[in-house]
This record gives C-alpha cells, structure tokens and sequence, in this order.
C-alpha cells in the first residue's frame, strides 16, 4: 500500500508541475509533442488506475483519516486533469469536442466523478467510494480507448 501512495503523490507532483508551467506561461494550451502527450495521458492513466486500486483495498478505508486522505487524492488527481487534458488536447486531439455522446467526453466524466466524490465527502457516505473506484475505472478505459484510437489514426496518416 505504501508503494502505491508513493507512486500517487509523484503522479500527482509531476500533474502539479505542469500546471505550474501552464500558469507561467500565461496560456491555456501548451505546445507540446504528440509523444510528450500520450506520455502526459499515460500517467494520468496509471493516477487514475492507482487511485481506483487504492479505493478497492476497503480494509485500508476504516480509518476516517485514510478515507479523508484518499477523497483528498481523488479531488486533487482530477482537479488537476480537468487543466491538463485540454491544455495539451491540441498536441493530442482525442478529447473529441465532437463526441456525440456527453458522457464519453473525458472532461464530462471528470466533472461528474468530482461532484461524486464531494458529495460523498460532504455527507458522509463513504461507501460511495466504490462507485467512484467504478467510475475511475471507466475514465481510465476510455481515455485508453481513446489513446488507441488516436494512435491508429496518426499511423494511418503516417
């Protein structure tokens, strides 16, 4: 478990770090690779799959701490996606503004896992993280899906 907490917290400094360099910049977007993107996604990915991992292991929950704790790692790993991923969508466009489907939209389910976990929190219903530990689940694999999808479609260009 300590492993996994470790692992968190550098994710979650290196998601701080560039949204430091997003607000020095003065810019919204950031110009960076395609290959810097998908490594940016990527990690958001392995946050995204530690934390749900984290979530899962109920026993470390029972104490209020660990559950305080670890809403304060879900809010914050998000938080800071909700920046990072349309700051580097024009280096890897596959946040779709066109999805048909709001619910396909990373930034969409990000919002919606947020006010999840905030309620949860607020009312003190903590076995609401598994739903969450659900929804991070299905954020993590869309946004998989979606990094193959934009994969294929560059070889295919290429």
């Amino acid at each position: 478990m300590r492993e996994i907490l470790e692992r968190i917290e550098e994710l979650l400094s290196l998601q701080e770090k560039l949204v430091n360099l997003l607000l020095l910049s003065g810019s919204q977007k950031v110009k960076v690779s395609v290959n810097t993107a998908f490594d940016v996604l990527y990690h958001n990915i392995e946050l995204l799959d530690l934390i749900e991992e984290l979530i899962s292991s109920q026993e470390e929950l029972l104490e209020e701490y660990s559950r305080e704790y670890t809403f304060n790692l879900v809010l914050e790993a998000l938080s800071w996606m909700g920046v990072i991923l349309p700051a580097i969508e024009e280096a890897c466009p596959i946040f779709l503004r066109g999805i048909a489907q709001e619910e396909k939209d990373p930034l969409y389910r990000i919002k919606q896992i947020i006010k999840m976990v905030e309620d949860s929190y607020n009312k003190g219903e903590y076995r609401n993280l598994i739903k969450v530990a659900k929804e991070l689940h299905g954020l993590s694999s869309l946004l998989k899906y979606q990094i193959i999808l934009a994969r294929r479609a560059y070889m295919n260009l290429a």
